[in-house]
């Protein structure tokens, strides 16, 4: 145990021997640790803005369909929700929201005009606790009320592809869901803006009333969307809901599943991340490396002398190590604390590029604001990683120094 303090005490001394240096390998350990966990706590605070972004403008976290609908996307595949399902979802308080819907597609004509369109029938009240798409209706609209009928809500672009605007009435061709011919004439109340160009370019949204009178769905509804008070909660709210369902009949899809475009872009931007962590991790260690080499190179006498008294080759590798893993857990400890402070100006003031709304519009991008999320895992990562790395870049001179010859080391000039 004396030995040990010994060694501690002389590390310590050494450490400080070269102050500039010393300060220099802090600083880069420091400013490495920042800014990896800086960087992280932007793409998860990216990627977790970008799902629930994503969920609140239609698709939600999760979905309840009959099998085969999501493949097909046909008015066919419908199911009638039983009551032990509703009260399931009722009582789950992972559960912020949900909310019945019937799809469909059609035709719209409007003057000379035609296109084809998504239907989307909900109900205007508890829809609002899904999506927000009725926060997006422009300026001179309004969002579809409960005691609506014929009252539809489109996209702005689908709008202005067809000539209608709000108070125009549109007709709509379709196929009803026991086989016969769904047409109507509806009114325009409302254009949407949800910065979505699939949305935007081809959907209208009525009163779900309509939608099961319009489409004769008996009763019948195609899915069921589900808003979460957290996306990390997808998995274990999927497994709850199975237990009270056929699986053999209903299907539970998660946002994995219904954006698989978005996890593609999680993975790859997780990737970018991966390569420039390894870098600044890189550099990190090869500062420690540079640091330990230079001071071993330093010492040679004085590693000669303690070698050519007695002193035990493990005991000089480790007052080496010793060196370095002061000067390591010095720098993930200002790194860290340099980190989580960055991190969390940028999660009360998150990085804002408004500026550019229009020019991400055009990649179908409305993520426009971006908190950096810090978790304690990402900060338990890079110290652990940070500390292995410099340790082990570490051994290969304290092992040097510990294998010189007494003789030779005492003659180095």
């Amino acid at each position: 145990m004396k030995n040990r303090e010994i060694v501690l005490k002389l590390a310590w001394r050494n450490v400080w021997r070269n102050k500039r240096r010393t300060i220099l390998t802090l600083l880069t350990i420091i400013v490495g640790c920042s800014v990896i966990l800086f960087q992280n706590a932007v793409a998860k605070g990216g990627h977790d803005r970008m799902i629930e972004d994503a969920a609140a403008t239609n698709t939600g976290h999760i979905q309840i369909h009959e099998k085969g609908y999501w493949d097909n996307r046909t008015i066919d595949y419908a199911f009638q929700p039983e009551n032990k399902l509703i009260n399931a979802l009722k009582n789950d308080e992972r559960i912020s929201g949900y909310t019945l819907r019937v799809h469909a597609e059609g035709l719209l004509s409007f003057k000379n005009s035609t296109a084809g369109t998504m239907i989307q029938g909900v109900d205007p009240v508890t829809e609002k606790s899904v999506s927000n798409l009725h926060s997006k209706i422009l300026k001179g609209g309004r969002y579809l009320l409960p005691g609506d009928r014929n009252s539809i809500i489109m996209g702005m672009t689908l709008a202005k592809n067809i000539g209608a605007n709000v108070g125009d009435t549109i007709s709509m061709i379709s196929q009803g869901f026991d086989g016969s011919i769904a047409a109507e004439r509806l009114t325009v109340v409302g254009l949407f803006n949800a910065g979505n160009q699939e949305y935007d370019q081809g959907m209208i949204i009525m009163p779900i009333s309509q939608a099961e009178e319009t489409f004769s769905m008996m009763g019948y509804i195609h899915s069921i969307a589900l808003r979460l008070r957290s996306s990390s909660d997808t998995g274990v709210v999927r497994g709850n809901i199975k237990k009270h369902i056929d699986n053999k009949i209903i299907e539970v899809l998660g946002w994995e599943e219904l954006m698989p475009e978005m996890v593609q872009f999680i993975v790859m931007d997780d990737v970018n991340a991966y390569i420039f962590d390894f870098i600044l991790f890189m550099i990190v260690a090869f500062g420690i490396l540079n640091t330990i080499h230079m001071s071993i190179f330093e010492r040679m006498r004085e590693f000669g002398i303690m070698l050519s008294i007695g002193t035990a080759p493990r005991q000089v590798m480790g007052m080496v190590l010793c060196e370095s893993l002061i000067i390591t857990i010095l720098g993930i400890i200002g790194g860290l604390g340099l980190g989580y402070a960055v991190c969390y100006y940028f999660y009360v003031n998150p990085l804002d590029f408004s500026g550019y709304a229009n020019e991400m519009a055009v990649l179908s991008i409305n993520m426009l604001v971006v908190p950096a999320d810090a978790s304690m895992l990402n900060g338990i990562v890079t110290a652990m990683v940070t500390l292995i790395l410099c340790l082990l870049f570490s051994v290969f001179p304290a092992r040097k120094a510990a294998k010189l010859n007494p003789i030779d080391a005492i003659r180095h000039l």
